[in-house]
């Protein structure tokens, strides 16, 4: 294979690369949209959890933690690192913070304090959101089954 026919097919690879970007793109944002339309209904039906095709969904409520953005600080007069690190988070931060991090640090103090300081809620815009978890379902019977057809 020459060279002018390995690039063209790495082109053609990087090309596809670029639409399967795309179709990741829209495919979750049309899992996000699904997410949000199942819980509504799942709530409307007063139905926690159900079972189809072999899966078990159920409903999760989540309080999410995330940064206020720029200007909504700007306008408060905080700055969203040194908030951080007064109230002795300045462990997490790096040149940014990541968002699990923080969502995850955020939901331990909470846990632990059972509250958010208001220095932290002055910073953190916090909501409420469901998320659908989806889990194989096992048959416990016939799994016990296949154990000791195995053992045979």
């Amino acid at each position: 294979m020459g060279l002018l026919e390995m690039i063209r097919e790495f082109n053609e690879l990087l090309d596809e690369k670029d639409g399967l970007k795309e179709a990741t793109k829209r495919n979750n944002e049309a899992i996000s949209a699904k997410t949000k339309e199942i819980a509504e209904q799942m709530i409307d039906d007063d139905v926690p959890s159900i079972s189809v095709g072999g899966y078990k969904f159920f409903l999760q409520n989540k309080t999410m933690y995330s940064k206020k953005s720029e200007e909504a600080l700007m306008e408060a007069g905080l700055d969203f690192l040194v908030v951080l690190r007064e109230q002795g988070l300045g462990d997490i931060i790096q040149e940014t913070v990541n968002s699990r991090t923080l969502q995850s640090t955020i939901k331990n103090l909470v846990e632990e304090t059972g509250s958010l300081p208001e220095e932290l809620a002055e910073v953190l815009s916090v909501y409420d959101t469901y998320e659908i978890s989806r889990r194989k379902e096992t048959n416990k019977t016939a799994n016990k089954v296949k154990r000791a057809k195995k053992g045979n």
